[in-house]
């Protein structure tokens, strides 16, 4: 009996003390493994694995002897998701061909990213397409423009999210 309880305390220390968004349990055990919106029975000697978004999970086991149970998590909590729209400055800048333009999309968005000279008329549209939430680089190759400044802009869902200048030297 104690080496069930052990074993059970083990399963439920693991499971709460990794992360346990899209947390994964693989166990040789038999047993029940319960999330918000499933539950998976299994007898002993039978692996088992499953994925679940929710903080909420529990595992009913039978005999384990730790060994053969792992929990692991397969994401690092928003680590790569950006908390605001954000244009970032060229680099290099100056820049001569070419540059990266950088960007942070919240969420996904249907993105434009347009460059225009300094009376306003639009010289090339670097981006005109929906893109995930995260971090972009685009590489601009300005080798067919004249030296000089131009402007750069980011718009995402139809507002604009920023204006930026870079100056061109050849």
């Amino acid at each position: 009996m104690n080496r069930i309880r052990n074993s059970i305390l083990l399963v439920l220390f693991s499971v709460l003390f990794v992360n346990a968004y899209a947390q994964q349990v693989v166990t040789f055990a038999g047993g029940s493994l319960t999330g918000t919106s499933i539950t998976v029975s299994f007898t002993g000697g039978e692996p088992i694995s499953g994925t679940f978004s929710s903080e909420n999970i529990s595992l009913l086991t039978g005999f384990s002897n730790g060994s053969d149970l792992t929990a692991v998590s397969n994401e690092i909590q928003g680590a790569d998701i950006p908390l605001t729209f954000k244009l970032k400055q060229n680099y290099p800048n100056p820049f001569n061909p070419s540059t990266n333009i950088s960007y942070d999309l919240p969420e996904t968005a249907d993105v434009r990213l347009e460059v225009f000279n300094t009376i306003g008329a639009k010289v090339a549209t670097l981006i005109h397409e929906q893109k995930p939430a995260g971090s972009h680089t685009v590489r601009f190759d300005a080798s067919s423009l004249a030296s000089g400044m131009y402007l750069y802009r980011l718009t995402a869902n139809g507002n604009v999210i920023s204006i930026k200048k870079m100056i061109l030297i050849k």
